[in-house]
């Protein structure tokens, strides 16, 4: 029953029953070439040393047989197992040093190789109309997908992030806290299924394998190692965003996180990870595509939406002159009546003339 088992059949043992990290079975597998000779060794009954410290006790037969029979399931659920010796291993163990051994994914299985830089938007389940904003605005500016998007469709934030990023023409992924035969919550099961239309679903644990507050833990790990750049769009001073912004610290992904109004509970997170300078200020959709390394084109010329009114030019001239300012500003500049001025500059953003900032602020 055990004979001729495949590279990740043997992988897929060892990581459930060996007792080792995913940094410590990497290192046994690099030593132990021979993973079926290992696995048939230890059913037999023996103990194996793998150091002046780790070893690995002896495998239950019937739990084995067991483990295999899911691991072939899933397999032909459409499931795809990919180790860490696959090129399409989607981290790098280099910079996660707890990295799983083998991952499982649902998706497109057509999807290029091609990689893009991807940007995980993390946040609070209990998303404000100021997160929404954060989202609505970014998108709106960040229109050509020259990157990708990856959460934990969680509700609030990573949900509605997804959704958003996906409607706007760019391919989003999702990391789950269990097996890949359900979905929590079960309402995001048509999102997580549109999603993988264009993207894929990622999962350290096989089917029939459970959430639970552990594994949401170890999830926003992989979220952080996975990506290029880490947004936290809005967070409470206790929560998983948090979490997954300290892993983002540790493999050294860039983070980035946004101001809020310091009285709001849902951005007390955001502002301390800001104070204590471990994450650099979101200030407009720029300040993530400048740490993606792509760009952000203009939809659509100013000029050419611009109406002839002088006021209206002067704002402009005022803001293509200064880059950011903030309505007090333009209202001493300008020397506008302050009505005149927010009148303007609502009628200009909702032509998409200017973008109006998280801070207040209004640039070009």
């Amino acid at each position: 029953m055990f004979s001729k088992l495949s590279t990740n059949e043997s992988l897929f043992l060892l990581s459930q029953f060996s007792g080792l990290s995913p940094k410590n079975l990497r290192e046994f597998v690099l030593l132990n070439t021979d993973n079926q000779k290992t696995i048939d060794y230890l059913i037999s009954g023996e103990t194996i040393k793998y150091s002046s410290v780790y070893k690995i006790n002896p495998f239950d037969k019937i739990k084995c047989l067991k483990a295999l029979e899911i691991f072939r399931k899933q397999e032909k659920m459409g499931v795809k197992t990919i180790s860490y010796l696959n090129k399409e291993y989607p981290f790098n163990p280099n910079k996660m040093s707890d990295a799983p051994v083998l991952i499982y994914r649902t998706g497109n299985a057509a999807a290029s190789d091609r990689r893009l830089p991807l940007l995980a938007i993390v946040g609070t389940r209990k998303m404000t109309a100021y997160g929404k904003a954060q989202i609505d605005q970014f998108f709106k500016i960040a229109h050509e997908p020259n990157f990708e998007v990856i959460s934990g469709l969680a509700y609030g934030i990573d949900s509605y992030s997804q959704s958003v990023a996906s409607n706007s023409g760019f391919t989003v992924h999702s990391v789950l806290a269990h097996g890949l035969d359900y979905t929590y919550p079960k309402s995001h099961l048509t999102l997580r299924k549109g999603l993988e239309r264009k993207g894929f679903t990622f999962s350290e644990y096989p089917i029939q394998s459970l959430a639970h507050k552990g594994r949401f833990l170890a999830r926003n790990r992989l979220i952080a190692g996975i990506a290029d750049v880490v947004w936290v769009v809005e967070s409470a001073e206790r929560g998983g965003s948090l979490v997954t912004a300290n892993f983002a610290k540790d493999y050294n992904s860039h983070l980035v996180a946004s101001p809020g109004e310091i009285h709001q509970e849902t951005s007390q997170g955001c502002n301390r990870l800001i104070a204590n300078h471990s994450a650099s200020l979101y200030e407009r959709p720029e300040t993530i595509a400048t740490h993606l390394g792509v760009h952000f084109p203009l939809k659509q010329a100013f000029s050419k939406k611009l109406p002839k009114d002088s006021k209206t030019i002067k704002i402009y001239e005022l803001l293509k002159f200064h880059q950011k300012l903030y309505p007090s500003q333009i209202i001493q500049l300008s020397r506008l009546e302050k009505d005149t001025v927010l009148e303007l500059l609502l009628k200009m953003h909702l032509d998409d003339q200017v973008v109006h900032n998280p801070d207040n602020s209004y640039s070009i």
